[in-house]
């Protein structure tokens, strides 16, 4: 069964060049060329990956992003195109809840690369979600990274969060806070690692699973937003702590 992407472009040039090329990876492609017609068709199909343009008539791409992350539907992927040279454009995107961005003018071979990678990660989320079960729990630092198991991993305890590779939820103090897939992948990397210090490059390779050399403020935003989703459940808010001028490592100590 093919996956279905939703594309929302309103140049309808660019449309037809990134429908051209997807639907050569055997991918089913659906356009909608404004904001409005985006949400619209977002609940008639539930895509598996959404690429959105930010700058769209009727509403903007953000406001279909944050539609769409409201919305208690299957959760895609979703992928932002942004035509501007502004840092903040792609900031912006990724606070309301996007995967990841590409900035136009792009390549085709780097869209398709960045489409396969995060289909590949949500087939992995849908295998985890059906096919998993939660299992035993686990305290402490757990197996090695690289004793991969192949069945769904057991619940991981980092008091105060509780991390269910399974069910792919994330409870703090007993309370479950709402992640996007590539947040909770994000924090569940790091917390199978506790202590260990990852550079920006690492977390981009080991997580997103492909180059994203000029992207480093992806992991910047998604780190800042996992923090403020703990915190304002209760957690602490250096669960992810910053390394000056080395990266990001999650904390090993106890809960205070």
């Amino acid at each position: 069964m093919s996956n279905v992407v939703l594309l929302v472009e309103d140049d309808q040039r660019i449309a037809s060049v990134v429908r051209f090329h997807l639907e050569r990876e055997s991918l089913e492609i659906h356009h909608a060329a404004d904001g409005n017609q985006g949400i619209e068709l977002f609940h008639e199909l539930q895509p598996d990956l959404v690429i959105l343009d930010v700058m769209l008539p009727g509403r903007s791409g953000f406001d279909v992003c944050q539609g769409i992350r409201a919305s208690n539907g299957k959760q895609p992927a979703i992928l932002m195109l942004t035509a501007r040279v502004e840092e903040v454009d792609a900031v912006m995107g990724l606070t309301v809840g996007a995967d990841d961005y590409v900035r136009k003018p792009f390549g085709v071979k780097e869209l398709v690369a960045r489409v396969r990678a995060l289909l590949a990660r949500r087939q992995a989320w849908t295998a985890a979600e059906v096919g998993g079960s939660p299992g035993s729990e686990t305290a402490g630092a757990g197996g090695g990274e690289d004793n991969e198991e192949l069945t769904t991993p057991a619940a991981l305890l980092r008091p105060p969060l509780k991390i269910d590779p399974g069910r792919r939820e994330v409870h703090v103090h007993e309370e479950l806070i709402e992640l996007t897939p590539t947040e909770f992948d994000l924090i569940y990397f790091m917390a199978r690692r506790p202590g260990r210090v990852f550079n920006r490059e690492e977390l981009l390779d080991h997580v997103w699973g492909y180059d994203h050399a000029g992207y480093a403020r992806t992991i910047d935003s998604h780190i800042a937003r996992v923090r403020r989703k703990v915190a304002e459940a209760g957690g602490p808010r250096d669960i992810i702590q910053t390394v000056f001028r080395v990266g990001y490592r999650y904390r090993d100590s106890p809960e205070a």
